[in-house]
């Protein structure tokens, strides 16, 4: 139970996909089911030419003929016409009147006007003033095309054919008139061609019509135009558009160019079969229609949000690591034509990868990479490395997944985490979909996956120059040096923060260079690492050891030669700290027996969790002498319920490391705030503490831990007696208890645990801890139904902070619990309460 998908064009080397429209039901007309990116996409085949079409290049000399095609420009190029007209007028027909219809549509501007192969001036009625000897011999009028356009008037009026009626509206046309002189033309009627700045098409982000030669623009006008898919513009996905329009403007590239243009001719008599995916070759991108809409996406990186595991295959995968022999290349070659050429096809210099070559066993294999509406060399050396880089990403996955495929769609970069091939959010394309059903009903998406990875789209400038008259060459032996710059940084993976030394390679001669090779070791060490081969930027050691290394990188460039290392020394990896910012905004709601806290999210990526803890202070309450209310709120949570109590409440954030934000947040709960009861019942124990205690003792009026000399430690008191309420009831109950960190160790340096830069809070205040959390005292409740002075059946103890409990009689206890050696809580207030009406 599949359907398949519509049309999809894809790029790299001018190829295409087609895939016919199945109807999945008639509520699912036109939606995308099954989709796949084909050949074109990828250019895997060595010569994946398009079918031969005279007109994908537009005219290049004049036409004539019964029924020509229409001629359509977008962006810029040199054409030839069609002459729809000739006649002669004067004694001994002195003057050739000629009409050349350049395009089926309305033009910006005739650039410039060539007789033929010299470029001419013209003055402003259109006499030619340049070259000399064709003054007064020549005029031209230029027709742009309009919808209003009026017959040429000098026509009209030293013609006895052409009227007022003939307007051709719709059509850019040049008027010329030829005075017979056989000096002047001595091989007869001239070769006249122009450049031309063609159509102007919409863009969706200004909403107006201009002339552009933005890729994006020009095949949204061809898909909409009648001699094109002559779509509506309702089923155009106008947001992909903009996307795309927005990279091809960019000029953030290594030359400082548009990244991708759109320029050059055809003619109507050429099919959108043949011509969609040269257009869509001018960005190296993708085109494919769905759910109704057509859409588009150039070559550009896109970074995956959407991350598959194990638990969504549903059955085995299956996995190709190579492309086969017949599609695989390491060399990419072609033509471009604009004004850098002379607008006649050219060879652009070859894009080859040496590393490539020497695996395929030093053979050189070629891709054929025509580029007729592509205008210059820099734009087709970009697109050509795209494509050579894309083949090589050759790992392919073939799998069944759950219904969390629908998240994915037809070029949707994901990532997939795959434990038994040791893959960890390794990046995939997404290059086939499909959707069904098994026989159980239970839908599935199977997948088929190409990897995928950012350096893929990045611009590699390999010192290649287009050769021309002139050319200076680089010496091949003179290797630019590298420069190096290191820094430490961490990242994390799995609740690990690690060590990340972080090597940038930088080069004031980046156009030269074609890889850069980067290395380290520690200073102690013979050998050096690889760190990796690649382009200049930033190469990375992940979860190093703190300690000094010796890093050096070199250049090498396009032939091969590899340059002298350039050496950092003695780099210390000092252990990076990773700290977290201090809660914020932290509030409270009461609702009965309950109390709500909230705060806002710290954003720093090391966060793992909050701690709360609580005091029964109302004022000058610390950290430290509190006990916990909850010891872990992981992120992203930035509110708890917990059952209300008066005092003091802190917050503190904790990074993945254990390492606590600078400060506590605090806020303050009046016990006035908190409901009435008609009845208080209480049981206070301090200071005498005359209850059973078991691994405790009274000191100074305080109730501490008998031994604590060595953590962990803790011990338990059981209150002298029980509260009894006279009748079975509904209570609330709580412990009351103020408390301190007693600290034995004796506050010296030398006492302290752990490392230095581990330690919590200012340095004022290293060793009175005012900032840890290392004690804690935990508060428990029995319940009987039962006369407490007779035989009573208690309940089991259960750990509670404040509540509501059913019952006659309620008995308490308290753990006391240090994690420090030499550290113990200190009670010197104890009482517990029972409340009713």
């Amino acid at each position: 139970m599949v359907a398949a998908a519509s049309i999809i064009f894809g790029a790299g080397a001018s190829t295409y996909a087609v895939f016919g429209t199945i109807a999945y039901g008639a509520s699912l007309n036109y939606f995308l089911i099954t989709t796949a990116i084909g050949l074109a996409l990828y250019a895997l085949t060595p010569k994946p030419e398009l079918p031969s079409s005279p007109g994908s290049r537009g005219y290049q000399v004049t036409q004539f003929g019964p029924a020509q095609d229409r001629q359509i420009i977008y962006g810029r190029s040199r054409v030839g016409g069609v002459r729809v007209f000739d006649e002669v007028t004067g004694d001994s027909n002195k003057y050739l009147h000629r009409i050349l219809v350049f395009t089926g549509h309305e033009v910006e501007s005739f650039d410039e006007i060539y007789i033929d192969n010299e470029v001419v001036t013209l003055d402003v009625d259109g006499n030619v003033t340049s070259p000399a000897r064709f003054d007064g011999f020549v005029r031209i009028n230029e027709n742009l095309g309009t919808d209003t356009q009026a017959a040429d008037a000098d026509l009209v009026a030293e013609s006895t054919q052409w009227t007022s009626a003939h307007r051709l509206r719709g059509c850019a046309y040049l008027y010329i008139r030829l005075e017979y002189d056989q000096d002047v033309f001595p091989n007869g009627v001239p070769e006249i061609t122009a450049v031309i700045k063609g159509k102007k098409v919409y863009d969706p982000r200004t909403e107006t019509t201009v002339w552009s030669d933005n890729p994006a623009l020009c095949i949204r006008d061809y898909l909409t135009s009648s001699y094109g898919l002559n779509e509506s513009s309702d089923r155009i996905d106008d947001a992909s558009i903009i996307t795309a329009a927005n990279v091809c403007d960019e000029d953030n590239t290594l030359d400082a160019t548009t990244r991708y243009t759109f320029n050059g001719a055809f003619t109507t008599g050429s099919t959108p079969y043949d011509l969609l995916g040269q257009f869509i070759g001018t960005m190296g991108g993708l085109l494919w229609y769905s759910q109704g809409n057509w859409r588009m996406r150039p070559a550009y990186w896109i970074p995956a949000d959407l991350s598959f595991d194990e638990g969504d295959l549903i059955a085995p995968i299956s996995v190709s690591t190579r492309i086969t022999r017949r599609d695989n290349y390491n060399t990419v070659r072609g033509t471009f034509r604009g004004e850098e050429s002379n607008w006649q096809a050219t060879d652009f210099p070859p894009v080859s990868n040496a590393a490539f070559v020497t695996v395929d066993n030093g053979e050189e294999r070629s891709l054929d990479l025509n580029l007729a509406f592509t205008d210059n060399s820099i734009e087709a050396r970009r697109l050509s490395l795209i494509t050579l880089e894309r083949n090589r990403q050759q790992l392919t996955v073939q799998g069944r997944f759950s219904f969390k495929g629908f998240q994915a769609g037809i070029g949707d970069n994901i990532k997939l985490n795959l434990e038994r091939f040791g893959w960890v959010d390794k990046e995939f394309e997404v290059i086939q979909w499909t959707f069904g059903f098994d026989d159980a009903f239970s839908p599935f998406v199977d997948m088929t996956l190409r990897e995928i990875s950012q350096s893929v789209f990045d611009e590699v400038s390999d010192g290649l120059v287009y050769e021309k008259d002139n050319t200076t060459l680089y010496d091949p032996f003179d290797v630019p040096e590298i420069g190096i710059s290191p820094s430490v940084t961490t990242t994390t993976a799995t609740e690990r923060v690690l060590i990340v030394l972080e090597i940038n390679t930088t080069s004031a001669r980046a156009s030269e260079i074609y890889l850069v090779e980067v290395q380290y070791k520690p200073n102690a060490d013979t050998e050096y690492k690889s760190v990796g081969t690649g382009e200049l930027g930033i190469y990375r050691v992940v979860d190093i050891e703190d300690g000094i290394y010796d890093i050096r990188a070199r250049a090498i460039n396009v032939l091969g030669v590899r340059g002298e290392w350039s050496t950092v020394p003695d780099y210390y990896v000092d252990p990076a700290v990773v700290t977290v910012s201090d809660v914020t905004n932290f509030s409270y709601n009461l609702n009965g027996g309950f109390i709500t806290l909230n705060w806002d999210a710290v954003t720093d990526p090391g966060l793992s969790y909050y701690r709360i803890r609580h005091a029964l202070e109302e004022t000058s309450a610390v950290w430290a002498n509190a006990t916990t209310a909850v010891d872990k709120v992981s992120r992203p949570a930035t509110s708890i319920t917990l059952p209300a109590r008066p005092g003091t409440y802190f917050i503190r954030a904790f990074s993945k490391t254990g390492l606590q934000s600078e400060n506590t947040t605090s806020i303050v709960v009046p016990e006035t705030y908190l409901d009435d009861f008609t009845t208080t019942l209480t049981q206070t124990d301090s200071t005498t503490f005359t209850g059973t205690k078991t691994g405790t003792v009274v000191d100074t009026g305080e109730l501490e831990l008998s031994s604590f000399a060595t953590a962990p430690s803790d011990g338990e008191y059981e209150f002298s007696t029980y509260i009894d309420t006279g009748s079975t009831r509904r209570v609330r109950s709580r412990i009351d208890l103020e408390v301190r960190r007693k600290d034995d160790s004796g506050g010296l340096f030398d006492d302290l645990s752990g490392l230095f830069d581990s330690l919590p809070g200012l340095f004022d205040d290293l060793t009175g801890f005012n900032q840890v959390s290392d004690t804690n005292v935990i508060a428990y409740i029995a319940v009987t139904d039962d006369d407490p002075a007779g035989t009573p059946t208690w309940s089991s103890w259960n750990a509670f902070q404040s509540g509501e409990y059913f019952g006659r009689a309620f008995k308490f206890k308290i753990k006391l619990v240090s994690t420090s050696d030499n550290v113990t809580p200190a009670i010197d207030t104890l009482t517990a309460r029972v409340q009713h009406n």
